[in-house]
């Protein structure tokens, strides 16, 4: 499948050599550097599923997730926040138009950032919620004037009434630095701490009401793009950048086996037809191909997924769940293939790639640290997939 093509994905491709230059600074600032997000802004690739009215791109929905498959050849803190921070533009334009608004209406390139457990307390009051809580895992926080936190709300006798995401601005919450990690160090994924924050009711929408896709934003967004089921948009936004990562080690991987290959001369005289002293450089060649077939299963599922989904938003349809359902299966999937591929290659690398400046080993943990995300594991996904093939009903909430 050729690249998916729209200026942004070409302006972050002549752009990528930057990105990878400045992935080893990002480690070391455990952010995005800001070199790394000026390139995110100017390349376009982070409004792609904006609404054209607030100055978004409002692209066909397979440019984004490729476009995250690109920027993770290059860095993988920069897809991994490209991917979970573009994906709120899309999310906003399923709140009211006030809201909308209020994000962009003094600036097209603010960025929300997130952190959607129902970890959460909030209380009904006259307009909206009180909420307090602390959340993890915001990546690209610093870079963000807003953040959608999840929560529950409690009834007066402390009983749990429904979950609920939360939308507040940059002063009504803090931002604790916890960010020391193995993986994706870059990405600045730190803590949210809100206490007793006033949420106006245009500001939160219950998870039953995004499920069922019963959003204000549709009246004014009504593109086909604001049409895609929730699942159907945030699932790949954590899964392509793995993608690219293994895409970018291969890439990696093919220019350190080459120069092994070619400087290789086995000593001694051949020991027959089949000399196996001669041979040890065609097993990487086998295991690079293994890998990168592996890659590009993971990358055409996905997009194909999404083609499907996509075909039937234009037609006007409902997305029927058997497609749903196979999205997210080939979602976890291609989870899964990227951390093999990219294991594979990692092996591959010798003593080169244990360099902490190496590309490979950068991008070897930081895909290991993207597919921890609790969206990317497969056994419980793959497990409900089973049982609906099996005529049960599909219980996966992330359909």
């Amino acid at each position: 499948m050729r690249e998916f093509a729209h200026p942004a994905i070409t302006a972050l491709r002549e752009a990528g050599e930057e990105l990878r230059t400045h992935a080893l600074l990002n480690i070391e600032e455990r952010r995005l550097s800001e070199a790394s997000v000026k390139v995110l802004r100017e390349t376009g690739v982070m409004r792609l599923a904006q609404p054209a009215r607030y100055g978004g791109l409002e692209a066909d929905p397979r440019a984004f997730v490729e476009a995250m498959m690109v920027a993770g050849e290059y860095d993988g803190a920069a897809a991994w926040v490209l991917g979970v921070v573009g994906v709120h533009n899309w999310h906003i334009g399923l709140y009211a138009d006030e809201v909308q608004a209020a994000v962009w209406g003094d600036d097209p390139d603010t960025w929300i950032s997130s952190s959607y457990n129902y970890v959460g307390k909030a209380t009904r009051e006259d307009g909206g919620f009180r909420l307090t809580g602390r959340w993890s895992f915001s990546s690209g926080c610093q870079h963000c004037e807003w953040v959608f936190v999840g929560g529950f709300v409690f009834d007066d006798n402390g009983q749990p009434l429904e979950m609920r995401h939360f939308l507040l601005p940059r002063a009504n919450y803090e931002i604790v630095d916890v960010w020391h990690v193995a993986g994706l160090s870059g990405s600045g994924s730190n803590d949210i701490v809100v206490t007793d924050a006033f949420v106006p009711d245009a500001y939160s929408m219950s998870w039953p009401d995004l499920r069922a896709h019963r959003c204000p934003g549709l009246e004014v967004n009504t593109a086909p793009l604001f049409k895609i089921p929730w699942g159907s948009m945030f699932l790949n936004a954590v899964t392509a950048p793995l993608v690219g990562m293994a895409r970018g080690m291969l890439n990696e991987a093919v220019g350190l086996v080459k120069g092994r290959v070619s400087n290789y001369v086995p000593p001694g005289p051949p020991a027959g037809p089949f000399d196996a002293k001669a041979i040890w450089p065609a097993v990487s060649m086998y295991k690079l191909a293994e890998a990168s077939s592996e890659i590009d299963a993971a990358r055409v599922q996905m997009l194909d997924n999404l083609s499907d989904v996509w075909s039937y938003i234009l037609e006007g349809e409902e997305v029927p769940l058997a497609v749903r359902a196979r999205a997210r299966r080939d979602q976890v999937v291609a989870a899964r293939r990227s951390i093999e591929a990219a294991d594979i290659i990692f092996s591959q690398a010798g003593g080169r790639g244990l360099s902490l400046r190496s590309p490979i080993q950068r991008l070897w943990r930081d895909a290991h640290a993207g597919s921890h995300h609790v969206v990317n594991g497969s056994e419980q996904a793959l497990t409900g997939y089973g049982a609906y093939l099996m005529g049960e009903p599909l219980e996966d909430q992330l359909v």
